[in-house]
């Protein structure tokens, strides 16, 4: 028969499995210790290296990216403040904010135009253009950084994802899933007919005429008539990269 444990016993294991507890802690507290001392003189070194290579990092926009995303490794923004010692080293405070401006205007004046609902790649674009000559380069990245820092302004300025495009949407609106699945059955040829939903998604007519109605309704589609039996219904924010000359004109 086994033997009970006794009240001597079991305080000698709560002893034992104390002791083991602040031993792990105490080494784990070391571990941590080793770990911030490591990062801090990763920062410093990082920060000698961002001084010897600012002009670099401000005119090459692929070398800005892996800066930043070095930065990122070690736990350090260089957006969190545009007072930030590493946001002025880097010279993106100013960049970015400024972009920023630029990104909001482009918006605003094309909204009449593709609902609020942009490529990253016309936005680019049009941002290449209206950029002074001399300017430091833009690429996707740096849109997707300058959005990311107008999220306080509550505009509804973010990134989105139809089928693998990325979209800059610029209203504050939330697209529900059936809208974000029509968009990406018409990012191919730019427009949709309502017999397309209907044999590719198997939705039956008051379902897509709900759809429908809600994008009309925010400017997302346009709907030619042209075709009087079936009303094709185009999306200019995929189509304007077609004629991209004629809506620059326009909007900008």
């Amino acid at each position: 028969m086994r033997k009970a444990v006794g009240i001597g016993g079991l305080r000698r294991k709560e002893a034992e499995r104390l002791a083991l507890s602040k031993k792990g802690n105490e080494l784990a507290q070391r571990e941590i210790e080793k770990l911030q001392e490591h990062i801090g003189v990763m920062k410093t070194h990082l920060e000698t290296f961002v001084r010897e290579h600012q002009r670099d990092i401000r005119n090459n926009p692929v070398f800005r990216v892996q800066v930043q995303r070095m930065c990122q490794l070690i736990g350090v923004d260089p957006l969190a403040s545009r007072k930030g010692y590493m946001a002025e080293l880097l010279g993106v405070g100013d960049f970015y904010c400024e972009l920023g401006i630029q990104i909001i205007d482009i918006c605003r004046a094309t909204r009449s135009v593709n609902g609020g609902l942009m490529s990253i790649d016309e936005l680019r674009e049009r941002l290449i253009r209206r950029r002074l000559k001399g300017s430091e380069p833009v690429v996707n990245d740096d849109i997707k950084r300058a959005i990311s820092q107008l999220a306080p302004l509550k505009g509804g300025y973010r990134i989105v994802d139809f089928g693998g495009r990325k979209m800059v949407q610029s209203v504050a609106r939330e697209m529900n899933s059936d809208m974000s699945t029509v968009l990406g059955l018409a990012q191919q040829t730019s427009k949709f007919t309502a017999d397309d939903v209907s044999m590719q998604l198997g939705w039956d007519s008051d379902r897509i005429n709900a759809c429908v109605d809600d994008m009309l309704r925010s400017g997302i589609v346009w709907v030619d008539y042209q075709n009087i039996n079936i009303p094709e219904y185009w999306v200019p924010a995929f189509f304007s990269q077609l004629s991209g000359a004629s809506l620059s004109a326009s909007a900008l």
